[in-house]
């Protein structure tokens, strides 16, 4: 296909591969003209090596050693090969890629009020989407109402048993309903519980696309529940998403019954929970079930209603109840957990939050962190009860533990992150230690006495050892931190429960950055013999070479800075490098493996029916069936025989 196009001056512009037909069939005439002419070899020759250029850059204009024909602009023309070829092509970009109608883009926000298994859709939205509904004797009342309705929700169009398309109009409406009756097919606006699909782009695993239903709500965003953003790989910085109204009945139940939300908590790549609570979640879990947790008749009541269970226990602490208790009302009767937490004392044996166990759905001691609620407890659900019992679990506990935590606050300070001034003076010993033995394997280097590890040089030797001492002093800068919090600091509660953070952003905020490395090495690249002019030349010391002492609340040094920059630099140019890396080797896997099926057989066979493996994945195991533990652990199996 080449068509014209009219241009907004009225003149008509040929398409690129008009030109170049043009351009071989004046050649063509002109070489003609020549030979019939008797004309001397040299211009034939020129002419026919023109016809061979043009006839060249019609088919490929990116062939090597060859200059592109150009437009008059200037501009390279696009001849059949770039037609096909690349990511704008036609095979990648017209029949790998889709332009699709019934869909909507807008930007996500979150809502942890709607359910996990729901999307808030704006009612803009909602008015221009149409779901087709089949009139029948049964739903004929209801389907009555949107044709003769004229505000949302209300149908747009009717399709009649004959296949025409009649737009709903007031003028329209009377002659619409003289006929109608089943067999018709109305177009109604998008209202709640429809079922729909919602995307998040790169489409890189199979839950990147989940089935919802809807809930329409005022606004211009698409709303989701913040526990549904890991298999998205979403956020509300300003991620766009996309949704698609389903069309037909049988794509419907398709969707619900593989696609529903509920059924991919477990992840089909490692068989542990993926969509789970995090964060706030898991910070509000943590607080709720501590030992110390006391609520009055009317918190307990509050918090129950949150969840929507309007059964109150007895209470357990004289008038009070626990947080334990109030918990343990989600948990189904069968739930049997017992396992250490993050957060048990070494130092306290019998600490009441540092073992976790669950009896009988009960809740006898322990303070949740992320491992025991994310997946322990939030894993035996699915697989004891089913993906439903798991999502109204999520959506129960998070409406209450979001409760919780709104009201008790955790806040986060640079407080936090100050070290006391004894601890400070130990980090400062203990710097100063790690560079003395710097300079220590430094002099045995140059004297030659260093000893020299297996397959290294004495070089290589040296920057290994040195790696080592510093390393073994961030560790010995997280024990001082740990010593100088304290176990009442929220930041570093946080990190251990595995809310939010980790035990080395607590030692870079508060002791020492440490030390910076390039390609797991320390820095070398710079000025002839040193990294900056800062420094002499050959100096193989710590600071010299990319160690940081300052920390993010003291501040950096310039040479510091510049150094955290070096290793800061690595990460960003890896991760657009692993982008395009992995997309790329993802497209070839597709297109090696899209012919490979799963026979009912579980062999893996392509489309010739030759066998390439003969149980899918060597095993033939689901990892989502894979880790279920139903039963309760020994200890309380042991408990309740002997009782």
């Amino acid at each position: 296909m080449r068509p014209s196009i009219t241009l907004e001056t009225g003149d008509r512009s040929e398409d690129d591969l008009t030109h170049k037909l043009v351009d071989i069939m004046r050649i063509n005439q002109r070489l003609e003209a020549n030979i019939n002419a008797g004309a001397p070899q040299l211009i034939i020759e020129d002419l026919w090596e023109l016809v061979q250029y043009h006839v060249t850059t019609y088919f490929n204009n990116e062939t090597s050693n060859i200059p592109p024909a150009r437009h008059r602009s200037g501009r390279p023309l696009k001849t059949l090969s770039q037609r096909l070829k690349g990511k704008e092509g036609r095979f990648r970009y017209n029949l790998s890629g889709k332009r699709v109608n019934f869909s909507a883009r807008t930007v996500i926000s979150p809502d942890p009020n709607i359910s996990i298994s729901e999307v808030g859709v704006p009612l803009l939205v909602a008015e221009e989407m149409t779901v087709p509904i089949r009139v029948t004797n049964w739903n004929i009342e209801e389907c009555k109402k949107y044709v003769n309705s004229d505000v949302y929700p209300k149908a747009e169009y009717i399709v009649r048993p004959d296949g025409k398309r009649i737009r709903v109009t007031p003028s329209a409406r009377e002659e619409i309903m003289a006929t109608f009756g089943a067999g018709y097919v109305i177009d109604r606006q998008l209202i709640n519980g429809d079922t729909v699909l919602f995307n998040r782009q790169p489409s890189l695993h199979r839950i990147s696309i989940m089935c919802h239903s809807v809930k329409v709500l005022p606004g211009k965003t698409f709303r989701l529940n913040p526990v549904v953003c890991p298999p998205y790989n979403a956020d509300f910085d300003g991620d766009e998403m996309n949704m698609h109204v389903i069309q037909s009945e049988e794509a419907r139940v398709e969707a619900e019954m593989l696609m529903k939300v509920h059924n991919q908590i477990i992840s089909p790549r490692h068989g542990h929970a993926i969509i789970k609570p995090q964060e706030d979640y898991v910070s509000g879990a943590y607080f709720f079930t501590k030992q110390s947790a006391e609520f009055t008749r009317s918190e307990a009541c509050q918090l129950l209603a949150m969840a929507g269970i309007s059964k109150l226990p007895a209470p357990d602490r004289g008038e009070k109840f626990s947080g334990k208790l109030i918990l343990s009302m989600l948990f189904p009767k069968e739930l049997n957990i017992k396992v250490k937490s993050k957060m048990a004392r070494k130092d306290v044996p019998e600490d009441p939050d540092g073992l976790i166990v669950i009896k009988n759905g009960i809740m006898v001691s322990g303070a949740l962190e992320s491992k025991s609620y994310e997946n322990e407890i939030l894993e035996q659900i699915f697989h004891s009860r089913g993906p439903e019992a798991a999502r109204d679990f999520v959506d129960t506990s998070t409406h209450m533990l979001l409760d919780v935590i709104s009201k008790q606050g955790l806040s986060v300070s640079l407080k936090n992150y100050t070290v006391t001034p004894e601890y400070a003076k130990e980090l400062l010993k203990m710097q100063d230690d790690m560079k003395r033995e710097v300079e220590g394997a430094i002099v045995q280097y140059r004297n030659k006495t260093l000893e020299r590890s297996p397959g290294l040089s004495l070089k290589e030797s040296l920057e290994e050892k040195i790696m080592q001492i510093t390393s073994r002093s961030r560790e010995q800068a997280g024990n001082i931190v740990e010593k100088s919090l304290g176990h009442e600091n929220t930041a570093l509660i946080m990190a251990k429960i595995g809310a939010r953070g980790s035990l080395l952003n607590a030692i870079q905020m508060a002791a020492m950055v440490g030390q910076q490395a390039v390609r797991s090495k320390r820095l070398v690249r710079g000025y002839r013999g040193r990294t900056l002019p800062h420094f002499k030349k050959n100096d193989y010391g710590a600071g010299a070479r990319g160690f940081v002492f300052g920390s993010f609340k003291t501040g950096l040094s310039p040479t510091e800075f510049f150094h955290h920059s070096m290793g800061g630099r690595e990460s960003l140019v890896n991760t657009a490098i692993r982008t395009a890396r992995s997309g790329y080797m993802q497209r070839r896997l597709i297109n090696a493996l899209q012919d490979m099926v799963v026979s009912p057989d579980m062999s893996v066979r392509d489309s010739r029916g030759v066998i390439v493996q003969f149980k899918y994945g060597g095993d033939g195991l689901d990892p989502i069936k894979a880790n279920v533990k139903t039963e309760a652990p020994e200890e309380i199996r042991k408990e309740e025989h002997d009782a």
